[in-house]
C-alpha cells in the first residue's frame, strides 16, 4: 500500500520555484462519490487505490470532452455513470449504471461485452456481431471481470513504454479521450477515434475512473494533450452554461 501510495504521490510534492495564478477549473474529481479504498490527490485530478470516483459535474452540455492519462499500468475503467454506480467495485460497466472502457480492452455496460478492441484489425468488434453497435447482446455469457482473472491489462514489460506503438490498445503514458454528445458517447486513444460509439447511454451521468491492482489515472478536464473532436468542448458547470 506504501509503495502505491508513493507512486500515486509522484511529482505532486515536488517544490515549486514560481508561482502563476490562475482561476482554478472547478470540475474535478469527487471525494462525496467515491469508493471506500479511492484516494483522490493532486488537486482532485489525479485517483488510485482501489475502486470508482465519479467528477463533480454533470454532463450537461450538448458536446462533451475530457481525457484520462494512464500514468501508471493496473486494472482501470473509463467512461461515465450515473450517481446511482456502485463505486466500490474496482470494474466500471459491471452494473446498469456505467458505460466504460477497460484495462483489459472490453468495452462494457450492465456486465455485457459491448465490444472487444482488436488489435489485430486496428479496430473494434462489436460483440458477437449480432446487434447494432451501442447495444449490448442479449443472452451473452457473463464475463469473469474479477481483476485477478481478468486479461492482463497492458504488454509486457518488454513493450514499449508510452504510447500504444504498433500495438493499437491502450498501455501506460496514453492518453483515453472521452465524448459524449447525449446520443453517442465515444473512446479516443491518443487522439484516434477506437470507433467504438456507445448508444442508449440514459441518466445524468459523470466522468467516472476506477482503479485497481496498482493502476494511476490523472483525470485532464482542460489544456488536452490532443484536443477534443470538433464541436466539442471541455466540460462547463452548469451556471457557466447560462
Amino acid at each position: 500500500m506504501f509503495c502505491c501510495l508513493k507512486n500515486c504521490l509522484n511529482g505532486v510534492l515536488a517544490a515549486q520555484s514560481v508561482h502563476i495564478t490562475k482561476t482554478a477549473n472547478p470540475v474535478q474529481l469527487d471525494s462525496s462519490h467515491m469508493g471506500h479504498e479511492v484516494v483522490i490527490i493532486k488537486n482532485g485530478l489525479r485517483a488510485c487505490g482501489t475502486g470508482g470516483v465519479l467528477a463533480n459535474a454533470p454532463l450537461v452540455q450538448s458536446k462533451s470532452y475530457f481525457e484520462v492519462k494512464l500514468q501508471q499500468s493496473g486494472h482501470w475503467s473509463i467512461g461515465l455513470a450515473t450517481q446511482q454506480t456502485d463505486l466500490n467495485q474496482s470494474v466500471g460497466g459491471k452494473d446498469r449504471e456505467s458505460w466504460c472502457l477497460n484495462s483489459n480492452h472490453l468495452v462494457l455496460h450492465g456486465g455485457d461485452v459491448i465490444y472487444r478492441l482488436d488489435a489485430s484489425k486496428g479496430s473494434a468488434v462489436p460483440n458477437g456481431g449480432q446487434n447494432s453497435p451501442g447495444h449490448t447482446v442479449p443472452g451473452t455469457v457473463p464475463v469473469d471481470l474479477s481483476p485477478i482473472s481478468a486479461p492482463p491489462a497492458f504488454p509486457s514489460a518488454a513493450s514499449p513504454p508510452g504510447g500504444s506503438g504498433e500495438s493499437g490498445l491502450p498501455q501506460e503514458g496514453d492518453t483515453i479521450g472521452v465524448a459524449y454528445d447525449h446520443v453517442e458517447l465515444n473512446f479516443y486513444l491518443n487522439g484516434k477515434n477506437l470507433n467504438v460509439p456507445v448508444l442508449n447511454v440514459r441518466g445524468t451521468v459523470y466522468p467516472c475512473l476506477f482503479v485497481d491492482d496498482g493502476a494511476i489515472l490523472d483525470i485532464v478536464l482542460d489544456n488536452f494533450a490532443y484536443g477534443p473532436p470538433p464541436g466539442f468542448e471541455r466540460i462547463l458547470v452548469e451556471q457557466s452554461l447560462l
